[in-house]
């Protein structure tokens, strides 16, 4: 009985399946080229991560070693990613566009140009290709929420009994405006 019950089940699960699948249908080049959608996707993430630690060696004779013991990373942080088009510094939405927008806040306008022609000229970017751009935009989010770091003990490796220099915390890193930037060469 309990056979049967299952063997029915499974019957009209594979039924709907199969229903559902038949309403799909082919669309072809020219209603698909009506088709729009949003641009780009938008990532949001809780950072839990636990480190248990990072050593550094001295290997001289007289060398040491310490230790960062209990290593976290915790907060919240959001993301978008977007493809921006090739094209030049006076276009909108575009990799060469976004580049000198952030050169400009570090450098003098002037040399923003110049710089430009080296990241193309040098081969590290073609100036032709679509670049993805992984941004942490102003999400007006508490600062509280913002990703802190901290360090559980400091340690040396040769103090007798492994005595702690104490902890550190770097708290509420706010990433927000950061953008990083990925193409293929």
């Amino acid at each position: 009985m309990k056979f049967a019950l299952r063997a029915a089940a499974l019957a009209t699960t594979l039924s709907a399946l199969a229903l559902s699948a038949s309403a799909m249908t082919a669309i072809e080049d020219d209603a698909l080229s009506t088709v729009s959608g949003q641009d780009g996707v938008s990532i949001a993430g809780d950072l839990n991560i636990n480190i248990g630690s990072f050593q550094y060696t001295d290997t001289d004779t007289t060398g040491g070693s310490v230790s960062f013991n209990n290593i976290g990373v915790k907060g919240m942080f959001v993301m978008t990613i977007d493809i921006l088009k090739a094209g030049d510094a006076g276009t909108a939405g575009t990799f060469v566009n976004a580049v000198a927008t952030s050169m400009a806040k570090y450098i003098a306008p002037a040399d923003v140009g110049t710089n430009l022609t080296n990241l193309v000229t040098n081969g590290v970017y073609d100036g032709a290709s679509d670049v993805v751009q992984f941004a942490f935009p102003n999400a007006n989010l508490d600062s509280k929420l913002a990703p802190s770091v901290t360090v559980g003990s400091i340690t040396m490796g040769n103090s007798v009994g492994n005595k702690s220099f104490g902890s550190v915390a770097i708290n509420n890193i706010d990433m927000q405006g950061s953008k990083f930037w990925l193409w293929a060469h």
